[in-house]
């Protein structure tokens, strides 16, 4: 029996966790430091994240996948509306929704956006 398995008894709990937010919000920075790794890119150049990254944080009684998605934004180019495909499909079938935004820059049409999205999975 493998030590996952063992773990795995009542009480043991499990989800996926969608980390959502505009470019630059620290949104891998967070997935790094919860998984305890480099899992994501870590850079201050916007957009750096282009798909889904999913890292996996295993504590005693649960387990948590949390996915770390591209920046929200206006779609205007192929490449950015395929971003904004990525973060449409990671919200596919998660247990939490996790908002982050960066309160010293406050972008009022950005975070109406973000907003928007995440009303969608309410």
């Amino acid at each position: 029996m493998t030590t996952v398995a063992k773990k795995m008894g009542p009480g043991y709990k499990s989800g996926f966790v969608a980390i959502v937010g505009r470019p630059n919000a620290g949104k891998s920075t967070l997935v790094n430091r919860l998984v305890g790794q480099k899992v994501a890119i870590v850079t201050s150049k916007p957009q750096t994240t282009r798909n889904r990254i999913q890292g996996i944080v295993t504590r005693e009684n649960a387990q948590v996948v949390l996915i770390d998605t591209p920046g929200l934004h206006d779609a205007k180019t192929a490449l950015n509306k395929q971003m904004m495909r990525e973060v449409a499909a990671a919200l596919e079938g998660i247990d939490v929704l996790l908002l982050m935004a960066d309160a010293s820059a406050t972008q009022p049409h950005a975070d109406s956006l973000l907003l928007d999205k995440s009303k969608r999975f309410a």
